[in-house]
């Protein structure tokens, strides 16, 4: 237990000694300190499972399987790696059906689903990238280990409007517990997905990124991506309500503030581990998400997750300025013009 403790420490003492690159050692040891901290004892029911395609041909506007799973088991899908020349970016669409489900609870773009709000084409000159949970390693190489939890099985299939080949990894264990950062979560979670695409909102308009009702659950990723002739918008701060409560829950003080940057993300891109922006052109577009293994926002019987175009300081409904937030008379304090902005956002919530 000492020896842990002191790891940390003494990796760093090492790689200043060796003149490691400021920033490399910093990500390092912040991604040590963030590893598991839960053992999962090995029962006799735990069978790992895996499959693999090699150079398979996606027909234009055809739904092809890439994997299907029915033993009767329960289980998670542990990891999923793509790649392919026009075969795999941001035009493809995967589809996973859950304990064979009509239609899908899970249904995204790839790059969306990974944080990337751009094309393939702007998203070359920032890879390889990549954190525990989402990583684009090369052209293609894009893979996440998302825990997806299946009561009897699944099927994976994609689809995308032009022909194109790719390849494909899939892995995961039977009878193996959900985790969340250092959560388990019930035996009977579903991962859901909640999307909002290419909505143009005008000025202070709100929009609605998830309104989840009669259940219980963990907010696990959230992606934003947005397109406007500028960056006012980032102004807007992130909200919920929670359990059916009335009072606003303040979960930013503003857009890059909630992806865990600051200044309008003056810094340029980034990826880490509980947050990154993986786009911003210069002009007014940009994409970001944020993990919430280490931060768990819960919720008992309801959640609302409200974003908007922009904001304004106290009042009924603007961010508040100090504490406590509520009944604030609005500020006169000038806010930048704003535009029109187009907004897609992923969420990806555990219900049980």
């Amino acid at each position: 237990h000492m020896i842990g403790l002191a790891l940390p420490a003494i990796i760093l003492y090492y790689l200043q000694k060796m003149k490691c690159n400021v920033k490399f050692v910093c990500v390092l040891f912040v991604s040590y300190l963030l590893h598991d901290s839960i053992a999962i004892t090995v029962q006799p029911g735990m069978k790992s499972f895996s499959s693999a395609i090699k150079g398979g041909t996606l027909e234009a506007n055809t739904e092809k399987i890439l994997y299907e799973h029915n033993t009767g088991q329960p289980g998670v899908i542990t990891e999923q790696w793509f790649t392919g020349t026009k075969g795999m970016d941001q035009d493809t669409r995967i589809r996973i059906y859950i304990d064979m489900e009509a239609e899908p609870s899970l249904d995204f773009h790839l790059f969306l689903a990974h944080g990337i709000g751009c094309s393939e084409s702007e998203e070359t000159s920032n890879i390889p990238w990549g954190t525990r949970r989402l990583a684009h390693s090369a052209d293609g190489g894009i893979y996440n280990t998302y825990r997806i939890p299946f009561s009897k099985g699944f099927k994976v299939t994609a689809t995308r409007p032009t022909k194109g080949t790719f390849w494909y990894i899939i892995r995961g264990v039977e009878n193996y517990p959900l985790i969340l950062g250092d959560l388990q979560l019930p035996s009977n979670s579903r991962l859901r997905l909640y999307k909002n695409e290419q909505v143009m909102l005008q000025p202070h308009q709100f929009l609605t990124l998830t309104n989840i009702s009669n259940s219980a659950g963990a907010v696990f990723m959230i992606t934003l991506a947005a397109q406007s002739t500028d960056y006012n918008y980032l102004e807007a701060c992130m909200r919920a309500h929670i359990d059916g409560s009335e009072q606003t829950t303040w979960l930013s003080s503003g857009t890059e503030d909630f992806f865990l940057s600051a200044y309008y993300f003056n810094k340029g891109i980034y990826h880490m581990e509980n947050a990154g922006l993986t786009y911003m052109d210069g002009k007014g577009s940009m994409s970001a998400y944020k993990l919430f293994e280490n931060d768990p926002l819960l919720f008992t019987k309801s959640l609302v997750l409200t974003w908007r175009c922009g904001e304004t300081i106290n009042g009924k409904d603007g961010c508040p300025n100090n504490w406590p937030p509520h009944n604030t008379t609005e500020n006169t304090e000038e806010l930048p013009d704003l535009a029109a902005t187009t907004v897609t956002t992923y969420t990806w919530v555990y219900t049980w």
